[in-house]
């Protein structure tokens, strides 16, 4: 044999060693969205008695963002914007319903441009909001949950399971029909919707294993979103005298008329009061008592599939994301949900495991959910879409300390408001877009966020600055 032929045999033995190189170290991603997820957890350090130990499991093995803030506390809006990487804006966005493509048509979502690199895209359970959005996203029509004789996809977070509260569940009840805010059926786990979403999201994991090209995997759970409906056995983890309540619940010192919330979402249930009537300390114990066993289940059922992440051997070359898509008040200022401009709402928590890079690990730095697109880009090789305007923190999971963003971005309604290492301000606008008022929370001084200090002249300085970095955050995206 010539050298000439060894020569050449010797690139394609290179060349497809690359190839096959490549293709082993390409990793996975499984993508987990938790709706309504604060970041009250056993791993962020909560001195409430949420039992939460998958998740803790999940964050011993990877890194937890403590400062994690969505773009909008509303389900659709928050959902749209992390999965296109793109801040909302006073036209996009905006509402719980809120689409990728009707809002933003054309974009590349996070997970089409994986599809668009060579990656097996596939969802269940509630990942957008809209099972329908954005259907090129996936490499496979996606696929939520059924129940016959029930409800629409779209309605399935209302899934009553008791015998009394069965009749809820039909289809022909008007859309948001109102129920009891919780329920503790003595059922199995997959007797409700999420169970269901579990067991298919293994059954999946078990087609993906057997794949040759690496996946992205959605799974998306609607629990912790009222109503509180959790199996009984989740209700029996905690004993009522073990429920303790919100440490602030009084509306903050000098609050702006704008910021108030009268919590309609839950006040929309059948055993709550109304606007008009205060929610009494009982009342406030069993919503409390059901958010902890809601996230208990979830929790159980992420620990499902991360154990049979492990059985198929694809836990070492799979890079798991876990996030909700906004934070909830559970009676913090008198507040019940999402809906405000407060630390509680927008706050919500990210864990980002990484096999390849260091375990255990917290970071203070700050991210938003813009971020999250470009990240998981970055760590898997893929290009960026020019589109973004979020920035990877890829670095972080190897340097806690390394910050994407000196400050990030958050919008409610007529509330504009910009966080950074200290501080967080709104300034609130009329339907003209004129200034009205504003708060200003100092979190080193007042990390509950119960006084209003923008209007106190030492602050003058911090509030002028802030006001300047808001104008030219929404001048950039005029």
């Amino acid at each position: 044999m010539n050298t000439r032929v060894l020569h050449k045999l010797s690139i394609a033995a290179l060349f497809c060693f690359q190839i096959a190189f490549s293709a082993v170290e390409r990793p996975n991603v499984l993508f987990i969205a938790v709706d309504d997820l604060k970041p009250e957890l056993g791993c962020y350090g909560a001195s409430s008695s949420v039992k939460s130990p998958n998740i803790d499991r999940l964050a011993s093995r990877g890194t937890i963002f403590e400062r994690a803030y969505c773009s909008i506390p509303v389900c659709g809006a928050s959902r749209a914007s992390l999965l296109t990487g793109m801040y909302p804006l006073p036209d996009r966005f905006i509402t719980y319903n809120s689409r990728v493509d009707i809002d933003a048509p054309g974009v590349v979502t996070l997970p089409e441009q994986f599809k668009k690199n060579g990656y097996f895209t596939t969802q269940v359970g509630k990942v957008f909001h809209d099972p329908d959005d954005a259907p090129q996203s996936w490499s496979e029509p996606s696929v939520r949950p059924d129940f016959p004789n029930s409800l629409e996809q779209q309605e399935a977070w209302r899934d009553y399971r008791s015998p009394e509260n069965e009749h809820l569940n039909l289809k022909q009840l008007p859309l948001g029909a109102p129920g009891p805010a919780w329920e503790a059926a003595d059922i199995p786990d997959n007797g409700y919707y999420d169970g269901k979403t579990a067991d298919m999201a293994l059954a999946k994991l078990d087609t993906l294993a057997g794949k040759k090209e690496p996946f992205f995997l959605g799974v998306g759970f609607i629990r912790p979103h009222l109503p509180f409906n959790a199996p009984k056995k989740y209700w029996d983890l905690y004993g009522r005298a073990e429920i303790t309540l919100a440490e602030n619940s009084f509306l903050p010192d000098d609050m702006p008329r704008s910021a108030f919330f009268n919590s309609n979402e839950t006040r929309n249930y059948t055993n709550i009061p109304d606007g008009k009537t205060p929610i009494d300390e009982g009342t406030a114990i069993n919503l409390r008592h059901g958010y902890y066993a809601c996230v208990s289940y979830v929790d159980t059922l992420i620990g499902r599939i991360l154990d049979r992440l492990e059985r198929l051997e694809l836990a070492d070359n799979t890079i798991i994301v876990l996030w909700g898509d906004h934070g909830w008040s559970l009676g913090e200022h008198t507040f019940w949900g999402k809906h405000t401009n407060f630390d509680d709402a927008m706050r919500s928590p990210l864990i980002v495991c990484d096999p390849r890079k260091k375990q255990g690990k917290k970071s203070q730095s700050l991210v938003s959910f813009v971020d999250i697109y470009p990240s998981l880009c970055d760590l898997a090789g893929i290009p960026l879409p020019e589109h973004l305007d979020g920035k990877s923190f890829a670095r972080t999971l190897t340097k806690p300390k390394y910050a994407p963003n000196p400050f990030v971005f958050c919008r409610w309604q007529e509330g504009e408001t910009v966080i950074d290492g200290r501080y967080n301000y709104t300034r609130f606008f009329d339907k003209e877009g004129e200034f009205k008022e504003d708060m200003l929370y100092d979190h080193k001084k007042d990390r509950p966020e119960n006084r209003n200090v923008a209007a106190h002249p030492e602050y003058k300085p911090v509030v002028e600055r802030l006001a300047a970095l808001l104008g030219e955050h929404l001048e950039a995206r005029r």
